[in-house]
């Protein structure tokens, strides 16, 4: 490959130039003497076979060429200075990267306005948002998969090795489409009656640990569905019936487009956690710790 004579030094130099207007008020701001900054840019000048500047002036002016590489130098330059403070941050504590689990029963884009919060204060720390389903989120969590992951408290496998955060009661209304037959019962339906109906269940992501179902369990007649918004729709379309998080669907339920139905079965309530493996302290972990609440989730 050949030889690139374009260097950090020759894009501050570029740019001292082109804020200060002279070799001269440049190389005090760089605290350099002119005549090392001007054998900088002449000998690019050399390598390249272009002229950076047009010297006919008084004034230093930039030619095209110059001008080409003082643009686009500069979002390196910037880029060289974040990703200074960034390593900073990193040996004083902060995660390289942060993967957040987010089961498919809350909704991953009600965290974006936090997530552009923290790109905006940490910019080079990669942050990987991952969806899961029941047993799978909390498998992201214990194959190491995942740093911090946000589920349901009835779905902890109570193993060793990880802390968690209660972040808000939740609960699961039995609901069908407007136009479905169990709309129009206004009185308490029996399973048998429910059993008539195909249920639409969320499939778990789980690969090792043993799968689970939430909600209605009690049916063989089933449309497996791959998010918590695929059910949502599948029972809007009327395609089956079954528990749907009460949090996701207050617009469907004043609508009239979901109805609920009273089911002559214990009402259907559990909490949203956070969960942690214990011993990991990152400065990124603890941001979204703090900063992550039921409100943001919609509860």
């Amino acid at each position: 490959m050949a030889h690139n004579p374009i260097s950090l030094d020759l894009l501050r130099a570029l740019d001292a130039i082109d804020q200060r207007g002279s070799f001269a008020a440049a190389a005090q701001a760089l605290h350099k003497v002119p005549s090392a900054l001007t054998y900088t840019v002449q000998k690019v000048e050399q390598d390249l076979g272009v002229d950076l500047f047009d010297r006919s002036g008084h004034r230093a002016k930039l030619t095209p060429a110059g001008r080409l590489i003082l643009e686009e130098g500069r979002d390196i330059l910037r880029d060289m200075d974040s990703l200074a403070s960034s390593a900073k941050k990193i040996a004083s504590g902060w995660e390289p990267e942060l993967r957040i689990g987010v089961d498919t029963f809350y909704e991953a884009s009600r965290l974006f306005p936090l997530i552009g919060e923290f790109n905006g204060e940490h910019p080079y720390i990669k942050l990987h948002l991952l969806h899961g389903s029941l047993t799978g989120t909390w498998e992201m969590l214990i194959n190491g998969s995942a740093d911090l992951i946000l589920s349901a408290s009835n779905l902890d496998p109570k193993l060793e090795g990880y802390e968690t955060k209660m972040l808000g009661d939740t609960s699961l209304t039995f609901v069908v489409a407007s136009g479905h037959p169990l709309a129009e019962r206004a009185c308490e339906v029996s399973v048998k009656e429910i059993e008539e109906f195909p249920t639409i269940v969320v499939r778990d992501t789980t690969q090792l640990m043993a799968p689970r179902t939430v909600g209605w369990t009690r049916q063989n007649r089933v449309i497996t569905v791959p998010t918590m918004t695929d059910k949502i729709e599948a029972q809007k379309a009327g395609l089956g019936v079954g528990y749907l998080p009460s949090h996701r669907i207050q617009d469907e339920l004043k609508n009239g487009v979901l109805v609920p139905v009273k089911v002559d079965a214990p009402e259907a309530k559990d909490s949203a956690i956070m969960a942690w493996r214990k011993g990991v302290n990152g400065e990124a972990l603890k941001w979204f710790l703090e900063k992550i609440d039921g409100a943001q989730l919609g509860l």
